[in-house]
């Protein structure tokens, strides 16, 4: 594999806008000239990353996460930096002539193996649904509207009877242990006997893609159950897993939404009317391991349970939790108390179109389902339901939503919920306010020396004269960062005519560094342009804190010798030292 030169590696950097690559990932709101977002690396319930357009960089002021678009994609999908750059090339239509050699990633042993025995039975019943004695198998799928690129898509099967899939895997080679402990066969009184005989087969994968496992409806109508999943194995563990994620969790980054439903059925069922963005919970009530999954694709959830009793149930335990994790969703209004198959065999494919356009909020849903929990002529039953509307409305953002939801939660219980607000400082007040934080936050870097030396580095960036009058006259910084981070610029500018901040991040090793060059690059006091008479006062402020340093040192040797002699040597090379500084000071106010 030919390796990508650094300069083809900035030629992808500066045709790739750091605005595009980010939004691809993340909702974005404008902010002056400037982006921000809610940080993907934290848990952040309000936008504290910036994204600086001119300067191609983005930066997290809570967790300190921060970079350029090779660095974003790199930390966001969790690969390589080379990765990186060829995501942000495909995702720029950059065409990129070198094949990418990855390494292979190592997969625990044992974990492999069941995805083997998962994988050859994926192709093997996948195969049976194609053949003579499935063929009602097929005819049936096909009256469910299930269209042969859906058995494809999703890798739909049969699995026959007499144990066939056993033989097959026994044929395949595949060890009777691997066979058992992915729950593909089950060992009875009469021998190892195949778990899924007669079931169409729905194969469920991990978030990486991994065959884990398998949801199974009956064929024929007998008195067993209608559907069965894979029992847990070390690989299918039914709270971690959510079916279609590893084909939707790329789509919905452009659809900016996700639909959430029961089971594997309703999944096929919004694909049955052009849907592709939906994920299945497998029946379960949400488990962090999901929930966790779900806050990874950074859209809002769109909630579409069953309308049934159970279905609403699911959904308001769902809701409970999604608004204390602050996870945005909207929930489906379904009054027909049926599953979406079930609502496109009923009614046809256009009732369910319409049916999953027409969503509510959490407080709309809280207000009609409450009330098949709380019974408003009971007094204590109706001011439970006040307490727990109210939690819910003051949990919203608008304050005219708020107003609107307390109105009508009054003029349903006569309760006056609405929270009473402070009253209201002046806006002089505010206005001084708002000045001091914003005095008090330009200040950073509090010290004298570290202000020079951000100052310094500043103007370092701005252009090559500042480099060279920093080297002439300094040379070095005191904090080994900063330091590090001149040396860096310096090296840089043996190659390039100017800084581009996006570039130099690439060249840095050590983080703490590469977080320094960050905050210079977003610090309120930075220059655009070199400016000689700036630079001039923070290098003389940085040479005044060395001489101070020699002095104090100074100090703490004369303290500690007991010799007058050498006390008076050091004293004398002391009033030198403050006589130069002193000097240093009268020439600067000349």
């Amino acid at each position: 594999m030919a390796r990508l030169s650094e300069e083809e590696i900035n030629q992808i950097r500066a045709k790739a806008d750091i605005v595009d690559i980010i939004g691809h990932y993340l909702p974005l709101t404008r902010k002056g000239k400037n982006y921000v977002a809610q940080c993907p690396f934290h848990d952040d319930h309000d936008p504290s990353m910036s994204i600086n357009v001119d300067k191609q960089i983005f930066k997290c002021f809570v967790c300190q996460t921060g970079g350029n678009v090779f660095g974003f994609v790199q930390k966001y999908e969790k690969i390589s930096f080379i990765e990186a750059v060829y995501k942000v090339a495909e995702l720029t239509g950059i065409h990129i002539d070198h094949s990418l050699a990855l390494p292979t990633k190592k997969v625990n042993p044992a974990f492999a193996k069941l995805y083997k025995a998962n994988k050859e039975t994926i192709e093997y019943t996948h195969y049976q649904l194609d053949t003579l004695d499935a063929k009602k198998v097929k005819e049936y799928l096909y009256n469910r509207n299930i269209t042969e690129d859906i058995i494809t898509k999703f890798e739909i099967g049969f699995n026959p009877n007499q144990d066939s899939l056993y033989r097959f895997l026994k044929a395949k080679k595949i060890p009777e242990e691997d066979i058992l402990n992915a729950g593909l066969c089950r060992m009875t009184s009469i021998g190892i006997k195949d778990v899924f005989s007669n079931r169409i087969m729905i194969p469920i994968h991990d978030s990486q893609g991994n065959p884990v496992g398998f949801t199974a409806r009956r064929f024929f109508e007998n008195e067993e159950a209608k559907y069965i999943n894979t029992t847990e194995t070390a690989v299918y563990k039914k709270g971690n897993l959510i079916f279609n994620y590893h084909r939707v969790k790329d789509i919905v980054r452009h659809e900016k939404k996700v639909f959430l439903v029961e089971g594997a059925m309703d999944v096929l069922a919004f694909e049955k009317i052009g849907i592709s963005n939906a994920v299945a919970t497998l029946g379960t009530a949400i488990t962090d391991e999901q929930l966790h999954l779900l806050k990874s694709l950074h859209v809002s959830i769109i909630l579409c349970y069953d309308g049934d009793t159970a279905g609403r149930n699911a959904t308001y335990k769902f809701g409970k939790i999604a608004i204390k994790q602050n996870l945005p969703f909207e929930i489906v209004e379904n009054h027909y108390g049926l599953d979406p198959d079930e609502i496109i065999d009923t009614y046809g494919k256009d009732e369910l179109k319409a049916v999953v356009n027409k969503t509510v909020s959490w407080v709309d849903f809280l207000f009609e389902f409450l009330l098949t929990r709380y019974n408003l002529e009971n007094y204590s039953q109706k001011k439970e339901f006040a307490v727990e509307m109210a939690e819910a409305i003051e949990s919203l953002g608008d304050d005219f939503e708020k107003d609107s939801y307390y109105i009508r939660l009054r003029e349903l219980t006569d309760f006056d919920m609405k929270v009473k607000e402070e009253p209201k400082v002046s806006s002089q007040n505010q206005k001084r306010k708002a000045q001091k934080l914003e005095q008090i936050r330009i200040m950073y870097p509090k010290s004298g020396r570290m202000h020079a030396e951000y100052e310094i580095l500043s103007q370092m960036m701005n252009g090559i004269t500042a480099c060279n009058y920093y080297k002439q006259e300094l040379g070095f910084l005191k904090d080994e960062d900063c330091n590090k981070l001149a040396i860096y610029i310096i090296d840089f500018y043996r190659s390039h005519s100017h800084i581009v901040v996006a570039d130099l991040l690439d060249t840095i090793i050590e983080d703490s560094v590469k977080n320094l060059l960050l905050d210079i690059a977003n610090w309120e006091l930075s220059r655009n342009d070199v400016n000689m008479h700036a630079l001039k006062e923070a290098i003389n402020k940085a040479k005044d804190c060395f001489l101070e340093d020699q002095i104090q040192m100074l100090n703490q040797k004369i303290k500690q010798i007991a010799d007058p002699i050498e006390k008076a040597k050091l004293a004398l090379e002391k009033n030198k030292l403050i006589k130069k500084r002193g000097d240093a000071l009268s020439q600067e106010r000349k």
